[in-house]
Order: C-alpha cells, then sequence, then structure tokens
C-alpha cells in the first residue's frame, strides 16, 4: 500500500512529466519553425540572387513570404530617390494574392515614427513593421510590412527573421539602385537621355520574333547642319536634346522607345501596327517645328522619318533598320524632306 508520501510524489513527477510534455511540444514547435525559417531564408536568398529586375525581385519576394509564413498582407515600401515619395510591392490575401505596384505620394504617419523591428497588435490584428535602411549612410530606404487578421500571430522567430530580412531587402535595394545607374550609362546617349546605339544593338540581337506589332522608324532632322555651321555645335547640342525629349515625351504614352543612334540621326521604336503608329509619328513630325528653341532660332529644322513594321512592310526582323532607313535615305534623296517614308522589304 502506498504511502502519503509515495502518492504525492508520484503526483509531483506526474505534473513534471506532463510539463516537460508540453515543453517538448513548444520546443519541436519552435525547431520546426526555425527549420522552416531557415528554408525560407535560403529561398529567398536565391531570389535576391538573380540577375532581374527590382520589380521581379519584391515580387517573388513577396509571393514567397506570403506562401510560407502565411500573412494575409505583404507590402514592401522603397523611398525614390531623393525624393519623399514611395513605390509599394504587395500583395494581399483579400485582393486574391495579386501583385501591386503602386506609387504613393507620401508615406503613412505612422511608420516613419518605427526605429526597429516592431510588432503592433491592433483590433486583433498582428502587424510586424521592419525599416529598410542604407547602411553606408544610415538613410532610410523603406519598410516591410506584415500583417495577420489573428492577435499574437507572429513569434520571436519570426522577428528575428524580419531582421534579418530587412538586412537582405536594404542590399538588394542598394544594389539594384546601382545596377541601374550602371545600366544607365552603359545604354543611355549622354547628352539627350535617349537610349543610345549600344543599347539598340542589345535589342536587336535579342528581338522577339513573335512580337504581333513592331515598327521601327529612322528620323534625322532636316538644315541641321546649318545650326551647327552658323550658330555652333553647343547650340546644335541643345536642338538635339529638345527633339529628343519631345520624341520621349510623345512615344513613352504609347510605351515605346527613343534610341540615338548617332549625331542627329534617331530611331522610334513602337509596338503598334503601322497605321497606328503612322498617326503618333505624324505627331510628333509635325510638332517639331513648334519646339520653342527651334522657332527662335529662325532656321527651319523639321525631321524626315522611314519607318517600316514587322511583319506588314518586312518579313523578317533583322532587316527592320535596314528597310526603315533606306527609305529615309531614299526619301531624302527625291528631296522629299518633312515627311514620312514607308520602306518595304524588296524581298517580300
Amino acid at each position: 500500500m502506498l504511502s502519503n508520501i509515495d502518492i504525492n510524489e508520484y503526483k509531483k513527477l506526474k505534473l513534471q512529466n506532463e510539463d516537460l510534455k508540453v515543453k517538448n511540444i513548444t520546443i519541436n514547435k519552435e525547431l520546426q519553425e526555425c527549420r522552416g525559417i531557415k528554408w525560407l531564408l535560403s529561398q529567398l536568398i536565391k531570389v535576391f540572387g538573380t540577375l532581374d529586375s527590382f520589380e521581379n525581385l519584391m515580387r517573388n519576394t513577396t509571393d514567397v513570404l506570403m506562401g510560407i509564413l502565411g500573412v494575409d498582407t505583404c507590402a514592401v515600401w522603397i523611398k525614390k530617390d531623393d525624393k519623399d515619395e514611395y513605390v509599394t510591392y504587395s500583395r494581399s490575401v483579400y485582393n486574391s494574392n495579386r501583385y501591386e505596384v503602386n506609387e504613393c505620394r507620401k508615406l503613412p504617419e505612422c511608420l516613419l515614427k518605427f526605429k526597429e523591428t516592431s510588432l503592433l497588435d491592433i483590433n486583433n490584428k498582428s502587424i510586424l513593421i521592419a525599416p529598410l535602411e542604407d547602411f553606408r549612410t544610415n538613410n532610410k530606404l523603406g519598410f516591410i510590412v506584415a500583417e495577420h487578421k489573428n492577435k499574437n500571430f507572429f513569434t520571436k522567430t519570426t522577428i528575428d527573421f524580419f531582421n534579418i530580412l530587412a538586412i537582405q531587402i536594404s542590399i538588394v535595394v542598394i544594389n539594384s539602385k546601382l545596377f541601374e545607374k550602371i545600366n544607365e550609362i552603359t545604354n543611355k546617349d549622354a547628352l539627350t537621355n535617349c537610349y543610345n546605339r549600344n543599347y539598340f544593338e542589345k535589342l536587336m540581337l535579342n528581338m522577339n520574333t513573335n512580337q504581333r506589332d513592331y515598327t521601327l522608324a529612322v528620323f534625322d532632322l532636316d538644315n541641321f547642319k546649318k545650326v551647327n555651321d552658323i550658330l555652333g555645335h553647343e547650340r546644335g547640342d541643345e536642338i538635339l536634346v529638345e527633339i529628343g525629349k519631345l520624341a520621349m515625351n510623345i512615344v513613352k504614352r504609347y510605351n515605346g522607345e527613343v534610341i540615338r543612334y548617332g549625331g542627329d540621326e534617331f530611331i522610334i521604336i513602337l509596338f503598334k501596327p503601322l497605321n497606328e503608329a503612322i498617326k503618333i509619328l505624324e505627331n510628333f513630325r509635325k510638332s517639331v517645328p513648334g519646339i520653342e528653341l527651334i522657332k527662335k532660332i529662325g532656321i527651319n529644322i523639321t525631321v524626315t522619318i522611314g519607318v517600316a513594321s514587322y511583319s506588314e512592310t518586312v518579313t523578317e526582323m533583322k532587316n527592320i533598320f535596314t528597310v526603315a532607313d533606306m527609305a529615309l535615305i531614299k526619301g531624302k534623296k527625291r528631296g522629299e524632306k518633312n515627311t514620312i517614308h514607308i520602306g518595304y522589304n524588296k524581298y517580300r
């Protein structure tokens, strides 16, 4: 028969055993969570290691965070260069996990006060906020914000993970901005800020022949030599800058591209069928004499344009530039300036 001492000892051991079971469950849960976070970090490091656009990196990052962490909403706020404006890259279960990119005039005041990773419980919701910093200058780059509808959703492990994630994304932001600057130096014309010949040659090498509507125009300036000869090359450069600005302002509405090929020769690329592209090019051609600087110098500067369109006037994409360029040259030889000339592939 058990004594009172034995019974008490048994009860004590039983309680200790139950406590150990709870602790064991908790430790196993934390261990599983740590393994999950470790795996998540490995996936994000793979994402960050790709030479992709920043927007696509954020697309993949938010997708991984939503899928693995199981949050309801995830948003990355990134500050624009030298501006108090932000771009947000986000997903939410409330819009079917659709990836969205939005420009915001102003950062919400509530975010500005956070200097380190912080956990908030508001209206029974869990909100985790981590600031992003440029470690070289200690300037704010933006924030990561994750939300879940349940209170106390985020654990210490998740918060520690967010600290690491904030560092990783900050590095990605810094590197992305540096890459964009290098890319701009490599692919942009220093004078006009249009794309340059180097960019165009790479574009032609990677041309998508499945592109259904693709129109390329080559244009140069009529009477431009007079500007250089009479007013000097500095004034000539100013004219080229204004022409480039006008072309970019007009074609950017249609997601087109402007390239300075060399001298006063430019290329316009429009992902439009020929008839639509002609209307856009006509708008540009007619707008050139209205440039204030051109009116001021008193020299009749106009543009002559050669156009080719794949596959309406050109059967092979590789010939599109040559056909458009020859249309321009032949048009000018006939004395038909300030006009649009459509080029056709002679093998059509």
